[in-house]
């Protein structure tokens, strides 16, 4: 089988569809997991459009390796693609748990003078009364209260987890988000 001019073309062709077929599909699973139905179900039309046109490409040409070699490297880097831009975009909810001593209770201060709803707990750890602090807050805030810490070279464990869903407290609410929301319903 010779290599030729057109065979490179396609090659690309199923690479780069690959990638966009395949980073849809990534996003679409995340916004699912996140309770965005809606928004997935729009995407996921996209992801199997691509999808049978290239998988037409390559079932038609199974004797071609390069096709081959196209196809699954595509999937690799759709795969990649995809996770960076959904942490870019960051969507959904998530929960931080700061744990501190309770001598920097300006912490909580400082957090709620940003915004943020904090709730306090009161405990005791291996060097002694300790406070934890538990915030509810867009993904895309996370980075804000690391950022934060760091600058106050505040000594704390922080950890974070995903949430789908919440009702009541306090939120600081960002507008961009609200047709997101509206989508997620």
């Amino acid at each position: 089988m010779e290599f030729n001019i057109d065979m490179f073309f396609m090659c690309l062709f199923i690479f780069f569809a690959r990638i966009s077929d395949v980073t849809f599909m990534s996003i679409r699973t995340i916004l699912l997991t996140k309770g965005m139905s809606k928004l997935a179900a729009f995407m996921g039309f996209f992801e199997v459009t691509i999808y049978i046109i290239v998988l037409g490409k390559v079932v038609n040409s199974l004797d071609n390796p390069f096709y081959l070699i196209s196809y699954a490297l595509g999937y690799a880097a759709g795969n990649f693609i995809g996770s960076k831009i959904e942490s870019f975009l960051a969507f959904g909810d998530a929960q931080m748990r700061i744990v501190l001593p309770s001598s920097q209770y300006n912490v909580v201060d400082d957090l709620r003078g940003m915004g943020y709803g904090v709730t306090v707990f009161r405990g005791e750890g291996k060097d002694g009364e300790r406070i934890m602090l538990m915030i509810n807050l867009k993904r895309k805030q996370i980075g804000n209260i690391y950022d934060y810490i760091k600058a106050k070279e505040i000594k704390a464990f922080v950890s974070t987890n995903d949430i789908t869903s919440y009702a009541g407290g306090y939120h600081n609410v960002n507008k961009k988000n609200d047709l997101l929301r509206k989508l997620k319903r």
